[in-house]
């Protein structure tokens, strides 16, 4: 058993465009794409930056303006595409990215918040299947400054959590037990884990796995990385924000990090609720 402070949050998933299909489409309607062909001569793929073509392909399919064969280029750069979309609020079009992120060292508390979400798809560790005998528990930020101005209270704060997983631990042998009539010890695990389970705290460390399209991701953060958010998630909303800063800049066009007066980190958007 361990206690953990920090959120941990990766990115391990994110769009590829199919470029035979793209430029099937392109080749039947007679368009050309200028700057993504000058791209694609250069590279084999587009690297990182598949999600924002597919993007901007959504962007200029609901008007086709792409340029003709034989026609000089028309309309806004890819970088000046993508930006406008968001400026104007056009939100639709970048929900045709996705992204897969792995999640842990967060508590049940944030997992119960994050899945308010609905945006998004979940698959999140089982505490049916998994045994939590050896669970970890997320301290939350005002029990770590707690540790500093009542020790006392910090230290009954952890007996509790360490109490909770002996009791767990207690009750799936007694279960398990009262269970001996199941053949399938499966089951058998099942059942008794789903009942003890319910002596774990909601500081009880879990583990997801969470796809959002860039939209749902704008929104997850203009939320959650907000002042007024739980300072655990809101921890993690920066964590996602700095990741999509990082491998697809357009799609968190207008947001910024600022900081509060405690030291914490917050996003601030100028194009809320695209």
């Amino acid at each position: 058993m361990s206690f953990v402070t920090e959120p941990e949050i990766a990115l391990v998933g994110k769009p590829i465009m199919e470029i035979d299909g793209v430029m099937k489409f392109l080749e039947d309607h007679g368009y050309q794409w200028p700057e993504l062909e000058k791209k694609l001569d250069s590279m084999v793929s587009l690297g990182d930056d598949d999600g924002e073509w597919l993007v901007e392909m959504g962007g200029r399919m609901c008007y086709q303006s792409w340029p003709k064969q034989g026609e000089t280029k028309k309309g806004r750069s890819h970088d000046a595409h993508i930006q406008h979309l968001i400026e104007v609020a056009h939100g639709a079009c970048i929900e045709h990215a996705n992204f897969n992120f792995a999640i842990w060292n967060i508590s049940r508390s944030l997992s119960h918040e994050l899945v308010r979400h609905r945006l998004a798809s979940y698959s999140q560790l089982s505490q049916r299947y998994v045994d939590s005998s050896s669970v970890s528990f997320v301290v939350p930020p005002a029990i770590q400054e707690l540790a500093n101005i009542d020790p006392d209270a910090y230290r009954m704060w952890i007996e509790h959590c360490e109490k909770s997983r002996q009791v767990y631990e207690e009750l799936t042998t007694k279960l398990s037990n009262m269970y001996d009539d199941i053949e399938s010890n499966l089951e058998r695990r099942k059942k008794a884990r789903q009942a003890a389970r319910s002596v774990l705290p909601n500081a009880t460390e879990t583990k997801i796995f969470v796809t959002m399209n860039a939209r749902a991701v704008r929104h997850f953060i203009e939320l959650r990385a907000n002042p007024s958010a739980d300072v655990e998630i809101r921890s993690l909303a920066v964590k996602m924000y700095k990741i999509i800063q990082n491998k697809a800049p357009l799609f968190v066009h207008g947001m910024t990090i600022s900081k509060l007066d405690d030291g914490t980190e917050w996003v601030e958007s100028s194009h809320r609720r695209v």
